[in-house]
């Protein structure tokens, strides 16, 4: 998450800052007496020091009602989580909850994490001279990616797992200490100081966090925990829907029910669809796929109950940026049901969630806002990305052409799956376990018409350093990422099911046709949806399709200015916006989704003459790499538009309806690809398309559902299930070895000279292999690999594998730019890009 941490702040300002007194004077004389010289004094190991630094605080007084605890040598539950040292609030020996034998992530105050030497420090000194150049608050070295990535794996932890908006760290290297403080938007940093020499600052953090209130720790004073009967209820509810007949939710027992995770109680204040206030109680407990980032939009998904009706529904939780072209999803459902749009989830209420029980300020990031103050204090100007500032022309252009895009999305570069906004039970095509992406991709929030997109060379408009106030190097704060203020959202609305559970492909082809239908409304209404997936088109339970999940949607505006990020799930994204990070998001881009999300459900659940996952591979296919400037580039669609250009490698469906509507589908795509851009004829095939969204694929699929015939209930058991990134690992590495040991044997028994000829290799049968790490590509099928938002660059932070987190920087090869028309006319090397001064990921 390079660029989103902010500082670093002298230690002393941040504990001023952001812990208040709340009990009067401050204890200066037990907090002179406090003294941490054992932590260092005889320790040879990181181990060593943990006693010693507890022991100081424990035994001190300086946190009535808390412990220290060493918790290095005990994984926390499922993620296998091991910080070293967490504070607790609670007696002693109260730390671990009942029928939990570790220390779990919903109970933990504070983690901090050790390294026994200054060395591993995650960040830069602080400069001391105005030569030194003001740059990036995090280092590079390998030993410092190491802990970025774990800090960011904790931190990432913990505000997943508790109801919190922020949450305060401490990193201790050798004698060295810093604070840090998470929420949404970023992570603010304090310098590091001499803890062993300079006692005082340490001791006075922990004193005043011992007084604070729970809001003023950052918990959400929304979430309270459940009673036994809260808790009873649930689960009651939760089984009685597993059990039932009919279509249910997959897997929604352990989706929902874990010991592992507390049952809270969630106050939702919100509006209704009749505009009536209305305020309940819903009791939670696990989350669809917890968020995998510290930074962003954190979205949870939540079967909850109603503790009024006592009725199962879905709760979204997640913070949504504030933007003026963006408005809450509340309103956006507002307007698509004031224009009667067909085919949406029925929304109970929503609303952004109250900072307290007045209602008069809501909840929202702090770190931006006080980045901005403290910036005004020093009177600094903001050396950021431009990233809400775009061009957006509505001429005509290429939409294949290869471009390269501003700032790209990375969500969980930090984790495994990334957060999902919907109700989908369905895992990843490969799940990746603690190896980090995210995001990685694309293209500006636009408009409705084509576009002629800024190429190679152009140039940004906004801040540079050169507007930079002259100012000594050691107030200089790593200033490049936007100023953009999260604020916490809730929806509750009735049950969807995944379209997985679609019992025929007569109403798969239906729930597709619902969602062209919907798309085709929403754009007359002036929304486009920008995030069409096989997790947010859904199905009710008479099997209806539904288009879920409008939290990315944009109400078009041909005034409005183009931010510099895309969104949307890659593995759906039109071959348009894959391949060209420069194409404006139109609404051609967000029907061609549909099909691809056809062709990826009909592929996994009905019969075809594809026998194996060699068609799956083309919606995990990327390409990335460096250009020269620095630029990073993250690319696909190639796999894509060879499918559809290449009528011999159609795959067919046993069931006539379904073929006929994919190959009347494929036909219609392969004339928009193949035809010449920007040629006349490409061109009027274009205008057609926007004057009439979704006209020709609507008659295709209606003829087809007229015409028959229709199998009924010819939906089988997936025939690709997805397997765990760890489990396919295995397979990869014994095949490795297989590999290795099977070209020794080979070399030894060629001719002289011949040894390196390849020819002579034996050849080893593909497996079905997790994508390489780019994780913003290769995510969850339902995770908006694309989103910045979601992820707010933490791909920029190492990736994280294994328990200890060792973690490195990706390796891509730097190369010279190709010619953008070779690349347009041969598909293969577009560009995605995010600016990145160090062009490292």
């Amino acid at each position: 998450m390079s660029a989103y941490y902010c500082g670093p702040i002298p230690a002393q300002d941040f504990i001023e800052e952001f812990l208040p007194v709340n009990l009067g004077n401050i204890p200066n004389s037990l907090l002179n007496r406090i003294q941490f010289t054992k932590v260092t004094a005889h320790a040879k190991s990181e181990s060593q020091m943990y006693k010693p630094f507890i022991d100081a605080v424990n035994k001190s007084g300086l946190m009535p009602g808390y412990i220290l605890v060493d918790i290095s040598n005990s994984g926390e539950d499922e993620t296998g989580s091991k910080p070293d040292v967490g504070a607790f609030k609670g007696v002693r020996g109260k730390w671990k909850r009942e029928g939990v034998d570790r220390w779990v992530w919903d109970s933990a105050e504070i983690w901090i994490e050790f390294k026994f030497d200054l060395s591993h420090d995650a960040f830069i000194p602080t400069p001391t001279t105005d030569e030194e150049e003001a740059k990036t608050l995090d280092h590079d070295t390998e030993k410092a990616l190491e802990t970025q990535g774990q800090l960011a794996l904790y931190a990432t932890r913990q505000l997943a797992r508790q109801h919190r908006t922020f949450a305060i760290s401490i990193l201790i290297c050798g004698s060295h200490a810093r604070f840090i403080r998470w929420d949404r938007s970023r992570a603010v940093v304090s310098e590091r100081f001499n803890y062993i020499e300079e006692p005082r600052i340490l001791a006075e953090f922990f004193w005043r966090y011992g007084q604070l209130t729970d809001v003023q720790r950052g918990f959400d004073p929304t979430a309270r925990l459940a009673t036994k009967e809260e808790a009873e209820l649930l689960a009651e509810k939760i089984k009685e829907h597993a059990n039932r007949e009919g279509r249910k939710i997959p897997d929604i027992e352990k989706n929902t029910l874990s010991a592992y995770y507390q049952p809270h109680v969630i106050t939702v204040a919100g509006v209704t669809p009749s505009e009536e206030s209305l305020t309940r109680e819903y009791i939670v407990q696990r989350p669809l796929h917890p968020p995998e980032s510290p930074i962003g939009r954190s979205t949870r998904v939540y079967f909850a109950v109603d503790t009024v009706s006592q009725e199962l529904v879905c709760l979204k939780d997640y913070w949504r940026p504030i933007d003026n072209n963006r408005p809450p999803e509340s309103e956006i459902y507002k307007r698509l049901r004031d224009a009667n749009v067909p085919h949406l989830p029925t929304v109970r209420h929503s609303g952004d969630v109250p900072l307290d029980s007045s209602g008069a300020a809501f909840q929202e990031t702090l770190s931006q806002e006080w980045l901005a103050d403290y910036l005004s204090r020093t009177g600094l100007v903001p050396d950021h990305h431009n990233d809400d500032v775009g061009v957006e022309n509505h001429g005509s252009g290429d939409d294949r052409a290869v471009g390269e895009d501003e700032d790209v999305d990375d969500d969980d570069d930090v984790g495994d799956e990334e957060t999902r906004s919907d109700v989908d039970g369905e895992e990843s095509e490969s799940d990746e376990e603690n190896e980090e992406e995210e995001d990685g991709t694309t293209s500006d929030e636009g408009g409705e018409g084509e576009g002629n997109y800024p190429r190679e060379g152009d140039k940004k408009r906004g801040a540079g350093p050169n507007n930079m106030k002259e100012t000594p190097a050691k107030l200089r704060l790593c200033l490049s990422a936007s100023f953009r203020t999260y604020r916490h959202h809730r929806v509750v609305q009735e049950l969807l099911y995944p379209l997985s559970t679609a019992k025929s492909s007569k109403e798969l082809v239906k729930a597709i046709r619902n969602t062209v239908k919907c798309l085709k409304a929403a754009y007359a209404a002036g929304v486009m949806h920008r995030d069409v997936s096989s997790g947010n088109v859904m199905v009710d339970e008479s099997g209806s399709g539904v288009l879920n999940d409008w939290d990315h949607a944009l109400i078009l505006d041909e005034n409005r200015v183009a931010a510099s990020r895309r969104t949307g799930t890659w593995q759906f994204l039109s071959i348009a916006l894959g391949s060209d990070a420069r194409k404006t998001h139109d609404i051609l881009d967000d029907l061609e989704s549909c099909y691809w999300v056809l062709f990826y459900q009909a592929l996994h659940h009905f019969e075809s003459s594809e026998s194996t996952r060699k068609s799956l591979k083309m919606f995990d296919e990327y390409e990335e790499r460096v250009l020269p400037d620095g630029i990073y580039m993250c690319t696909g669609g190639d796999q894509k538009y060879l499918y559809l250009t290449r009528p011999n490698r159609l795959v067919r469906f046993d069931s006539r309806g379904l073929d006929v509507v994919m190959q009347g589908l494929s036909k219609q795509l392969q004339r928009y690809y193949k035809a010449e851009a920007p040629s006349p004829k490409f061109e009027r095939l274009r205008r057609q398309l926007l004057q009439r969204p979704g006209h020709a694929m609507l008659t295709t699929i209606n003829a087809a559902l007229k015409d028959g015939p229709w199998p009924k209930n010819d939906r089988l058991p997936d025939r690709f299930p997805r397997t765990s990134a760890r489990a396919e690992r295995k397979v990869i590495d014994a095949a490795h070895r297989t590999t290795e040991a099977k070209t020794t044997l080979a070399s030894a028994q060629l001719p002289a000279g011949r040894s390196g000829d390849k020819s002579f290799l034996p050849r080893i049968p593909p497996i079905a292999a997790p994508s390489q790490s780019s994780g913003r590509v290769t995510r969850s099928t339902t995770k908006r690999s694309l989103d910045v938002e979601e992820a707010n660059d933490v791909s920029r932070s190492p990736v994280v594998t294994g328990d200890s987190a060792r973690s490195k920087r990706r390796k891509v090869e730097t190369e010279v730019p190709t010619n953008m028309a070779t690349r347009s006319q041969t598909r293969s090397n577009g560009g995605t890009r995010y600016s990145r001064r160090t062009g490292r990921k």
